[in-house]
């Protein structure tokens, strides 16, 4: 059952019980109106029926006249000791309710007789037909008044509710939308200063998610164009450099082979195998140093770091200002590579768009965290809203440390790239 259905069965039900106590009130102060009206009358006509029954025409007009709460009627003497009463009931009435109203019967008992000069002898008996038919009435308005409240309050519980349930259906659908990854949902407008609060953060959330949505889809296809580039890269790696020194060292094994006999000719080739060899050994670890950082598990993060720092500023002629502790708690090897990744990543965005002759790199370690910072003096880099794949990169790797990263560009020209992490210090086995 709906929530507005209830609450319209409890508001009937609260009405229904309230009406039974109303009415049972009613029926009680009835009989004591009853009770003291009946009486009061009954009490007056017998006193003016002592004057009646010396006065013909009196009796006459008594008798013939309407009289309220007694009933008069002349019984000869075999009627005197009947106990059968004449029914007194209105036909407006309903009998049942009569039946409701306590002490009725006790009332309509009560006989009075005054004897005539015939014999006969006059009956006064009470009669509470009119008071009961002003209690029908009172309680027939009573019934009308709830039945008309009751269907008037449900209208407007129905009709309160049903507007003030409706954002929250509004919202339901909307959040059934975002579920199924619709997240252009949004809701409406609503004059109610509470609930358009929670709209407008509702539809903030979803413009949230909708972006961060767009931004994952083109950073997948990002990825997998980067993918692809460099599985080209390393294919042109392993044709141009190690494919032509294989090649020439397979040449020259069967040069050497048909030169068993030219002792000369097979030194010269050999001495050639042992430089082709070198220099394939070097291009193999460079190969493996882009893909890996093989040097963080010879050297340490910090003097990796400077080996890193000291490559990069002769290769693109920028200096360097290091800052950095004499020691470093030591961080997990996943760590180790998302800090080392960081900083290379900040130190080639530097080389490609900031044109900067000066990189300030400071790594600091305080009471419950590490602080990386990388500001340069070029003209900066607009990265502000991370739509560039390698902030985004960096960012995650923050984020995969439960950290921070953020960018921004200098007021004096430059850039500088923030990180901050908690420090997890790891037992060495």
């Amino acid at each position: 059952m709906k929530a507005v259905l209830r609450l319209n069965l409890v508001v009937a039900l609260v009405f229904l019980f309230a009406l039974l106590v109303t009415v049972y009130g009613m029926l009680q102060q009835a009989t004591k109106d009853i009770t003291r009206e009946v009486s009061a009358g009954v009490s007056f006509t017998h006193q003016l029926l002592s004057a009646a029954v010396t006065d013909e025409e009196l009796l006459k007009n008594l008798l013939d006249g309407e009289t309220r709460h007694v009933h008069l009627s002349i019984v000869d003497n075999t009627q005197l000791s009947s106990n059968d009463q004449p029914p007194h009931h209105s036909d407006e009435v309903p009998e049942w309710f009569f039946n409701m109203i306590p002490g009725l019967d006790h009332i309509e008992e009560k006989q009075y007789f005054r004897y005539l000069s015939d014999g006969r002898a006059l009956r006064l008996q009470a009669d509470t037909s009119d008071e009961v038919e002003e209690v029908w009435e009172s309680v027939q308005s009573v019934l009308v008044l709830f039945t008309l409240s009751a269907l008037l309050s449900n209208l407007a519980i129905y009709i309160g509710v049903r507007h003030g349930v409706k954002p929250v259906t509004d919202f339901l659908n909307a959040l059934k939308d975002i579920e199924k990854g619709r997240f252009t949902a949004r809701l409406d407008h609503y004059s109610i200063r509470e609930i358009n609060d929670l709209s407008e953060h509702f539809n903030a959330m979803a413009l949230a998610l909708e972006n961060a949505e767009q931004d994952n889809a083109r950073l997948t296809h990002e990825l997998m164009r980067l993918q692809e580039k460099e599985r080209a890269h390393l294919a042109r790696e392993l044709h141009d450099d190690l494919g032509q020194y294989l090649t020439g060292i397979r040449a020259q094994a069967y040069l050497i082979k048909a030169s068993a006999n030219n002792p000369d000719m097979v030194s010269a080739v050999g001495e050639q195998i042992t430089v082709n060899c070198d220099a394939m050994h070097v291009s193999f670890k460079q190969l493996i140093r882009k893909l890996h950082p093989v040097i963080l598990e010879q050297l340490g993060l910090l003097d990796a770091i400077r080996t890193l720092v000291e490559t990069w500023s002769q290769s693109h002629h920028i200096k360097v200002d290091l800052h950095f502790p004499e020691s470093l708690i030591s961080l997990s090897d996943e760590n180790n590579t998302h800090i080392y990744r960081i900083i290379q990543e900040a130190l080639n965005n530097i080389a490609r768009h900031a044109q900067a002759s000066l990189v300030d790199l400071t790594l600091k370690e305080e009471s419950d965290s590490l602080k990386l910072i990388v500001s340069d003096n070029g003209i900066g880099a607009d990265c502000s809203k991370g739509s560039g794949l390698g902030l985004r990169s960096m960012q995650e790797r923050a984020r995969c440390m439960q950290g921070t990263l953020n960018f921004k560009q200098l007021a004096e020209g430059g850039s500088m790239v923030s990180m901050e992490i908690p420090v997890i210090e790891v037992e060495e086995v």
